[in-house]
C-alpha cells in the first residue's frame, strides 16, 4: 500500500468517524438525537421505518439548514427545483475520491460535458437504440428459467452491463471488461457523499480506471464515463425497484404481462416514489441565494429529493437536476425489461427478502431480490 493511498484511507476513515460522531451526538442549542443529515449520509439506514424517521427529522430542522459535517441541506421543494438547475452550481464529491470519474465542476459549467451527456444517453440516442435494446433484453430473459432467482444477480446486472455496452457502442472483445467494470464500480455514486471501506474503495478505484481504459480515445469518453458509472447505476436501480414493487404486486404483473404499455405506468410511479438519486451532493461555483440563506462559493450542498413525511416515498423528487440526463436510457431499459419479463413468465411472486447495501444513502442499492418466476408462456 502506497503513502498516498494510505493518507486517503486514513482521511475516509476520519469523515465516516464523524458522521457517525454527529450522527448519534446532541447539537449544542438544538434538541434532539443528533444531526439527521449525517444519519443519513453515513448509509446506515436501511430499513424504511428508520429511513423515514431520518428523512422526517431532516425536514423538520427547515427548508435549508447547515448540517454539523458543514454541507447545507436542502428540503423544500422549489428550492430544490431551484438549485438542482441552477449554473452554479455543479455535482461534486462530498469525500475524498481514490479515483474521480465525475468531469470537474467548473467542466460541468462550461456544459460542455452536460451536452455530450445528452448527446450520448438523450432520447433522440435511445429512440436510435430501441431494436438493439429489444434484442438484448429478449437475451437476457431467454437466459432465466422458471424457478428460483435472484433477479438482481441474474438479471438486472447482466442486462445493464449488455444493454449499456450497446448504448456506448463497446466493442464486442471489450464487453468482459466493461461488465467487469460496471460491477466494480457500483459503489461509486455512493462513496460521493458516503466513505466505503478500503476494500470496496480499491476496487472501486480499479474499476473506474478499467472502465477508463475501455472508453480511452474516444471523442466524448468523458461523458461515456458519466453514462456507464453514473447512468448504468441508475438503469439498474430503476428497474430493480420495479421488480421490488411488482414482487408485492400480482394483479399488476398480469396486467403488465397483457399490456406491455402498462411500463411505462410502473415506472412513473416508481421514479415518482423514489429518485435514482434520493441525495444530490453539489457545489456552489459562485455566491447563491436560496431559501433565505446564502451559499458561498466552495460550499458544499445536499439536495434530499426523497419524501420529508413518514416515508421516503410520500413525495415526488423535484424534476431535472443531474439525474434528468441519466433517465432517458434508464427507463428505456427498465420499460423493454419489464414489458419483456412479463411476457415469458405470467407470475412473480418473492422468494426470500430483499437485501440494501449500506454505505448507500444515495441510490439504497439493491444486492439481493430474491424471487419466483412461473407460467413460461411460450410465445
Amino acid at each position: 500500500m502506497t503513502a498516498a493511498t494510505n493518507a486517503l484511507e486514513h482521511e475516509l476513515q476520519l469523515v465516516h468517524a464523524a458522521q457517525w460522531l454527529y450522527a448519534h451526538n446532541g447539537e449544542p442549542f438544538v434538541p434532539g438525537a443528533g444531526d439527521p443529515y449525517a444519519r443519513l449520509v453515513r448509509g446506515f439506514e436501511t430499513d424504511d421505518n428508520d429511513t423515514g424517521t431520518v428523512l422526517a427529522s431532516i425536514a423538520r430542522r427547515g427548508a435549508v439548514w447547515r448540517s454539523r459535517l458543514d454541507a447545507w441541506v436542502v428540503t423544500d421543494r422549489p428550492t430544490a427545483r431551484l438549485l438542482l438547475d441552477h449554473p452554479d452550481l455543479a455535482v461534486a464529491a462530498a469525500v475524498p475520491q481514490a479515483e474521480p470519474w465525475l468531469p470537474d465542476p467548473e467542466r460541468q459549467r462550461t456544459g460542455g460535458p452536460v451536452r455530450d451527456l445528452a448527446r450520448r444517453g438523450g432520447p433522440g440516442a435511445v429512440r436510435a437504440y430501441a431494436g438493439t435494446l429489444r434484442e438484448r433484453t429478449e437475451q437476457a430473459v431467454a437466459r432465466l428459467a422458471p424457478g428460483p432467482a435472484d433477479l438482481v444477480e441474474d438479471f438486472v446486472t447482466p442486462l445493464t452491463a449488455a444493454v449499456y455496452a450497446g448504448l456506448l457502442a463497446v466493442p464486442g472483445t471489450r464487453h468482459a471488461d466493461f461488465a467487469a467494470g460496471l460491477a466494480g464500480t457500483a459503489p461509486a455514486v455512493d462513496a460521493l457523499l458516503c466513505p466505503q471501506t478500503s476494500a470496496v474503495t480499491r476496487r472501486t478505484a480499479a474499476a473506474v480506471r478499467g472502465l477508463k481504459d475501455v472508453l480511452a480515445g474516444r471523442e466524448r469518453a468523458e461523458a461515456d464515463l458519466v453514462l456507464a458509472v453514473a447512468g448504468g447505476r441508475a438503469a439498474a436501480d430503476l428497474l430493480g425497484n420495479a421488480l421490488e414493487v411488482l414482487l408485492e404486486r400480482p394483479a399488476q404483473w398480469t396486467r403488465l404481462g397483457a399490456e406491455p404499455a402498462h411500463a411505462a405506468d410502473v415506472i412513473d410511479e416508481v421514479l415518482r416514489d423514489r429518485s435514482p438519486w434520493r441525495i444530490h451532493p453539489l457545489v456552489a461555483l459562485a455566491p447563491v441565494e436560496a431559501g433565505g440563506v446564502r451559499i458561498a462559493t466552495g460550499d458544499t450542498v445536499g439536495v434530499v429529493t426523497a419524501g420529508a413525511g413518514g416515508s421516503h416515498r410520500d413525495e415526488a423528487p423535484p424534476p431535472g437536476g443531474p439525474c434528468g440526463l441519466l433517465l432517458p436510457a434508464a427507463r428505456a431499459q427498465a420499460e423493454q425489461a419489464l414489458a419483456t419479463l412479463a411476457a415469458r413468465f405470467s407470475s412473480l411472486r418473492p422468494d426470500g427478502a430483499p437485501v440494501r447495501m449500506r454505505r448507500a444513502p444515495l441510490t439504497r442499492r439493491l444486492v439481493r431480490l430474491p424471487a419466483r418466476l412461473g407460467g413460461e408462456e411460450l410465445r
